[in-house]
C-alpha cells in the first residue's frame, strides 16, 4: 500500500474541512477564550489603581440641601460605611460607622444628638469620643470639606 496524497479539489470547488480540523479549532477557540477570561481579570486584580491626583482621595456624600441640620447619612468609603453628621448649619463631621468593641455598625440618635453602638449599648460622642459604654477607642474620623455645597469626605 501506497500513501496518496490528499486529493485536491477541481477548481471552483471549496475543500471540505475535516471533523479533526474543525474540532482542533473550536478547541483552540476555546483555550484563547479561557486564558483571556483568566489573564485579564488577575491583571486588573494585580495592577495598582491609578490615582486621580493629589487631593482627590475623596468621596462625595451629597449636597448640603440633602443635610438638615442635625441629620446624619451613611456612605460608602473605600469598602467601609462611614457617618457623616451635619451638627449645625456649618459643622459636618464623618466618622467610620464601624463600633471600635465588636465591629458593629453604629447609627446616629437625633434625639441624644449621639452615636450609638445598637449591640452593647455603647455610645459616642459627636466628636467621635467615647461617651459610655465598653468601647474602648473613640471612632476614627474623617475630614469634610464643603465646595461648591457639596459636601465630600476624605482620608
Amino acid at each position: 500500500m501506497t500513501d496518496s496524497p490528499a486529493e485536491e479539489p477541481a477548481s471552483g470547488e471549496q475543500a471540505v474541512p475535516s471533523r479533526r480540523d474543525f474540532l482542533d479549532q473550536i478547541l483552540a477557540a476555546g483555550g484563547v477564550v479561557w486564558v483571556l477570561g483568566t489573564v485579564i481579570p488577575t491583571a486588573f486584580f494585580l495592577w495598582p489603581a491609578r490615582s486621580r491626583g493629589p487631593g482627590s482621595d475623596y468621596v462625595d456624600a451629597g449636597s448640603t440641601a440633602d443635610f438638615p441640620v442635625g441629620s446624619e447619612r451613611m456612605i460608602q468609603k473605600g469598602g467601609k460605611p462611614v457617618m457623616v453628621l451635619r451638627l449645625k448649619e456649618d459643622e459636618f463631621r464623618a466618622f467610620s460607622a464601624v463600633c471600635t468593641h465588636l465591629a458593629c455598625v453604629v447609627s446616629w440618635d437625633p434625639q441624644l444628638r449621639q452615636i450609638k453602638c445598637p449591640c452593647h449599648a455603647g455610645f459616642f460622642a459627636t466628636d467621635g469620643s467615647v461617651a459610655s459604654g465598653p468601647p474602648p477607642r473613640p471612632l476614627t474620623a474623617y475630614r469634610v470639606n464643603v465646595i461648591d455645597n457639596q459636601v465630600r469626605v476624605y482620608g
